[in-house]
Formats: C-alpha cells, structure tokens, sequence
C-alpha cells in the first residue's frame, strides 16, 4: 500500500506516486516558465508520523535545465500535518482538502496558492501568483492576479 488517501469504497483514485512529465502554459502567456518540461518525482506517501518522502522538480527549456526543486513532501504529528520542506528550515503547509493538495505562501511581495489534483491519469497544478498588498479589519482590499501557471502532467513510471 503507498497510503494515498482513499475513497468510500476503499479504492485509491489518489495515488500519486511516480514520475510524472508534462509543460507548464503560462496566463497571460510569455510569463517566466512558460513552454518549459516539467518532470516531477512523487514518493509514497508518508505514512507515519514525522516522515518524509521524495517530491522533486526539474524544470527544463530546449534540453537546458532552468531549475531543480529538490522537496520532500512530509507528514508532522498527525495525518492532517502535511508540508512541504524545501530545505533551509523553509517549509510550506499543505491541506488535503476534497482530494486536492492546497498551498499558499507570501514572498517578496505575492501571495501564491497552489493547488494540485488528479483527474484520472493527469496531475494538474495550478499555481495563482497574486500582489500582496497590507489590510486593515476596515476595510476590503483588492489583490490583483499577476498570472496563472498551469501545469498538466502525465504518469510514465511507478
């Protein structure tokens, strides 16, 4: 068993482990990233508390690679503690919500919620990178929605 969460009738829909490939598309097209290879390695999920497993990211144009996100996708003190720890006592809290793994962080400025499910044998992302502005409890503010970076992955190993 690799202990992605399960439905009602005890199948596993959900398991995301291997090694999925697929391009990122860019909205509005041309932003940074945009038409590059993604190749993402997911372990198994973490079954015990205080356990890591492998979620890595190499990022690829014209045969060169533009970045490496080496992760672990981790599990804390309980089943609902997920985060992602990308090293350099940086980590990133991820819920487990609708069969959906949610993200969000603040850095340099934006705000950026991903969020990531499977739709039978495609792993879709989709990250929001969003204006952070400061609010008061008065008042609504309004963010303004720099782009959307879409990625459709498919599986090619277990």
């Amino acid at each position: 068993m690799n202990g992605w969460p399960t439905n009602e009738l005890g199948r596993n829909p959900t398991n995301w482990t291997g090694i999925w490939y697929g391009i990122i598309e860019t909205f509005p097209k041309n932003e940074l990233g945009s038409g590059w290879n993604v190749k993402l390695e997911i372990g198994n999920y973490p079954m015990k508390d205080f356990t890591c497993t492998i979620w890595k990211s190499i990022f690829t144009e014209n045969d060169s690679i533009k970045t490496i996100k080496d992760y672990q996708l981790c599990r804390g003190n309980h089943l609902n503690d997920l985060y992602i720890d990308e090293g350099n006592n940086v980590t990133i809290k991820i819920q487990w919500i609708n069969k959906m793994f949610i993200s969000s962080f603040k850095y340099k400025g934006v705000l950026a919620i991903s969020t990531m499910k499977m739709f039978e044998n495609i792993l879709e992302e989709d990250i929001l990178i969003i204006d952070d502005y400061p609010a008061d409890e008065n008042h609504v503010t309004s963010l303004r929605i720099q782009s959307i970076h879409r990625m459709k992955m498919k599986r090619m190993f277990n």
